[in-house]
């Protein structure tokens, strides 16, 4: 009688029972030779918490594995956790937690959605980091470290040009050709920056805007690889993630006046009689073009190119047709600051800006695109800036200092945008990039212009879309 939900990983323990990993119910069950179904650990209610056996919480446990001491290893959520590593019962993460990769010592270590594990025969652990692409190892007796760098290579990352030819680029309403506008681009701040401390984050995808209730497509054939590729179900941020692609913003598998789709693979599941949930097996194949739900009050399709993780700029990754861009991005404003944040003013009689010792460059910029509504803010593609000291200058800088090609880490929002930056559903857009820091996909890091040789100069900022528009911006200054 005992009832399991979307049960992903079992293992033998203790000789003659079998340990399940309940991932619905957030709970590690036991099976008795009997037959007999109990709890060995997790309360259901979600979260990565350690604790006893009967206080811990798992987030999703997919995979399970037990070693010859008998210990137990979970991949749970991004985390690997054990149980049985203590002379008393008690579940702990002993690696990863937050989504990401990183090589390190085991506490350290970072996964991205890791979906099987198993033990080797020296206490090794061997786990199937999916969303990262590789299988990691956390060495056994010999090597307290996680994935040895010089064994284990980064995770595989496609270029804009590999993701596009995986399928023709194609809109997510019908007719799949006739361009739309564009509500917001990757890389864009998402919250408001009051002080240096300010939580904020990025903007992860492209926001294609559409008609309350309109229908939303695929745009590529893809196969569900997450057990859980739909969440957040009868919320604003209602999604289903692909293997490459995201769509969120979507009443999946229904009609606006929430009517269930005569398509057997949205498989729904009622509580007390009510509609609470939609699940899509792992395996299940869509065509693009195919009908995945319809718009909710966001009336927008969030799209999101490359892996979890691996974020790319959907306006290159897939080159929607008939997508153009013949306006110039707008530099509004040049403010100079110290090393400290304090505010450089005007000081000479010829108007320039008098700079001693590493200076800070903020540019207030943005972006429009055609077909756009005129109040419509996005962010420009790429800043940076030069310093001239003769002569008529560069068209463009010799290198940009923040570029939106790739999805920049999270902990590189506040070295992409100064006080006063701010955009969401309500409000004015601004946008304040600090175009001395260096930020990309790749990395991050905090930058100056550092101190010149005493005369006059003229600092040329740099704003660029993709579509290779490039505005530019002038302010004098003087170095004593």
């Amino acid at each position: 009688a005992a009832m399991f939900d979307t049960p992903l990983g079992i293992a033998v323990w203790q000789g003659d029972k079998l340990l399940v990993a309940d991932s619905g119910n957030r709970r590690l069950r036991v099976v008795e030779p009997d037959g007999r179904v109990w709890t060995l650990s997790g309360n259901g209610g979600g979260g990565l918490r350690d604790g006893s056996i009967g206080s811990a919480s798992f987030v999703s446990p997919t995979a399970v594995a037990v070693d010859d001491l008998g210990a137990i290893y979970i991949a749970d959520g991004n985390a690997i956790r054990a149980i049985g590593l203590r002379p008393f019962p008690f579940v702990e993460t002993i690696s990863g937690g937050g989504r990401g990769f990183r090589n390190s010592v085991i506490a350290a270590g970072l996964f991205n959605r890791p979906s099987g594990i198993a033990v080797g025969s020296a206490g090794e652990l061997y786990i199937a980091d999916s969303d990262n692409a590789l299988v990691r190892k956390i060495g056994g007796t010999d090597d307290s470290h996680l994935a040895r760098p010089n064994v284990i290579r980064d995770p595989p990352r496609f270029t804009a040009e590999e993701f596009r030819a995986l399928h023709p680029g194609r809109w997510p309403y019908e007719p799949a050709d006739r361009a739309r506008e564009i509500a917001g681009t990757l890389g864009e701040i998402r919250g408001e920056i009051k002080g240096h401390d300010s939580r904020a984050r990025f903007h992860n995808g492209l926001d294609i805007t559409g008609g309350y209730g309109e229908t939303a497509r695929f745009v590529r054939d893809e196969k569900v690889v997450d057990p859980f590729a739909v969440e957040n179900f009868g919320t604003g941020r209602e999604l289903i993630r692909m293997p490459t692609i995201g769509y969120i913003h979507i009443r999946i598998g229904r009609e606006s006046s929430d009517k269930l789709f005569e398509d057997e693979r949205f498989q729904f599941y009622a509580v007390d009689g009510k509609t609470a949930g939609v699940r899509v097996p792992r395996g299940t194949k869509f065509r693009a073009g195919e009908a995945m739900g319809t718009l909710n009050s966001q009336n927008h399709v969030h799209l999101i190119a490359g892996r979890p993780g691996a974020e790319m700029n959907a306006i290159d990754a897939l080159v929607l047709p008939g997508i153009g861009d013949s306006i110039m991005p707008v530099i509004e404003e040049i403010i100079l600051y110290d090393e400290f944040w304090t505010q450089l003013e005007t000081k000479t009689a010829s108007g320039r800006i008098n700079i001693n010792g590493s200076t800070r460059i903020v540019v207030r910029a943005y972006d429009r695109k055609d077909g756009n509504l005129d109040r419509r803010r996005l962010a420009p593609y790429k800043i940076g800036y030069e310093v001239i000291k003769n002569g008529e200058g560069p068209k463009s800088p010799e290198r940009w200092n923040i570029s939106f090609e790739k999805m920049p880490s999270e902990q590189a929002v506040n070295y992409t945008y100064a006080i006063g930056s701010r955009s969401g559903a309500t409000g004015e857009t601004i946008f304040n990039f600090i175009a001395t820091n260096f930020v990309d996909g790749e990395s991050y890091r905090e930058g100056f212009l550092t101190p010149l040789d005493p005369g006059d100069y003229t600092l040329r900022v740099f704003a660029a879309d993709f579509f290779g528009n490039i505005a530019s911006k002038d302010l004098q200054i003087e170095v004593n």
